[in-house]
């Protein structure tokens, strides 16, 4: 079961690259290069829809989506003040504890 909590870590990961790379062109012209990186985004959502469908072979759906919903959540927060310079609140803060602290009780 280690292991499909480490897959699920991945498909969040995943999920969280693909969201990066789809702000990092958020603002762009559409031109050949917005093109290849919107692809790469989309095979980084791929990547991640693979280990989220495997990690749900010994995960249950009401155990894997919370979790990693809130961990993406959590960590494309932290990634935007890190990697975009994006301001966050102490109410951003309060409320990504908030789901988190919510996906520990449903997760239970």
């Amino acid at each position: 079961m280690t292991g499909r909590y480490l897959q699920l870590g991945l498909a969040v990961a995943f999920n969280v690259g693909a969201y990066a790379v789809f702000k990092s062109i958020a603002a762009r012209q559409h031109d050949a290069l917005w093109f290849s990186l919107f692809a790469a985004g989309l095979a980084l959502g791929a990547v991640n829809t693979f280990f989220f469908t495997d990690a749900m072979k010994e995960i249950p759906l009401s155990v894997a989506y919370p979790l990693f919903s809130g961990a993406s959540v959590a960590l494309v927060v932290l990634l935007s003040a890190v990697a975009f310079a994006e301001k966050v609140t102490a109410a951003n803060l309060a409320g990504s504890a908030a789901v988190v602290l919510g996906i520990v009780l449903l997760t239970r």
